[in-house]
């Protein structure tokens, strides 16, 4: 899918792997210029050492779930570019526990990561945001669907969803915000899960009514169709479910 987004600035959060990494390279493979954000420096340079002709990746190693981790992005944002058209919030930390075994540090670093720190970061961008720009949370199918041991990170992807149609409201006209929920992705965050749920794989695919597992370039290439105002100029305040059918199967 062609996309373009010459000239434009993007900033991506958990851009050095999954559907952070692949949205990262399908927009600057579009043309635009894109910070990237995340912790670990090394995997953020491997996925800045080959941006492609003419693409520019800027890589800034921050924790996000540190005090002044947002603010640090935005600071850099402004530092290198200035202004900035497109922010997708792909960031995020899954803890998996029944609730009865759920331990405060867990709730907290899941909170901080996956809700607090993409209002922050959102709060330090909003007055570079130029006219006709995009943000993009992802969120996920959980908090849509039921899933056992998934209660505290439902909790915190059902916030940022709320958040994201608020922040629609305030940031229109200038700024359209949306959120993409994905279902089981093949990245790092179900993958790193197969050697100790043998099976995990097959019975993914198996309950999937469009019968695979879809890929970080598949979501980035849906998360590029929300940033684009050629194919979405008239959604705002819309969450949409990217996920092989699993919530609409119910």
């Amino acid at each position: 899918m062609r996309f373009d987004f010459t000239g434009k600035v993007a900033v991506v959060t958990g851009a050095s792997s999954g559907i952070g990494a692949s949205t990262a390279r399908t927009l600057a493979a579009s043309g635009a210029r894109v910070l990237l954000v995340g912790r670990d420096a090394s995997r953020l340079a491997s996925v800045a050492a080959d941006p492609g002709e003419g693409a520019e990746l800027v890589p800034v190693a921050v924790d996000l779930a540190a005090d002044d981790g947002p603010d640090e992005v935005a600071r850099a944002a402004r530092d290198s570019f200035g202004s900035v058209d497109v922010v997708v919030h792909c960031a995020g930390l899954l803890e998996m526990a029944p609730v009865s075994e759920v331990d405060t540090e867990s709730v907290d670093r899941m909170w901080r990561i996956n809700a607090r720190a993409p209002m922050l970061l959102t709060r330090g961008l909003a007055p570079l945001m130029a006219d006709g720009s995009a943000i993009v949370f992802v969120s996920s199918t959980v908090a849509h669907a039921g899933f056992a041991n998934y209660a505290p990170y439902s909790a915190t992807k059902g916030a940022l969803e709320a958040f994201a149609r608020a922040l629609a409201v305030e940031l229109a006209p200038r700024t359209r915000v949306n959120v993409l929920a994905p279902g089981f992705v093949a990245t790092p965050m179900l993958t790193d899960q197969y050697p100790g749920a043998p099976g995990l794989e097959s019975w993914v695919i198996g309950e999937t009514p469009l019968g695979f597992i879809g890929s970080g370039e598949d979501l980035a290439a849906s998360i590029c169709a929300l940033c684009d105002p050629g194919s979405s100029r008239y959604m705002t305040g819309a969450t949409v479910v990217v996920d092989g059918g699993w919530v609409a199967k119910g």
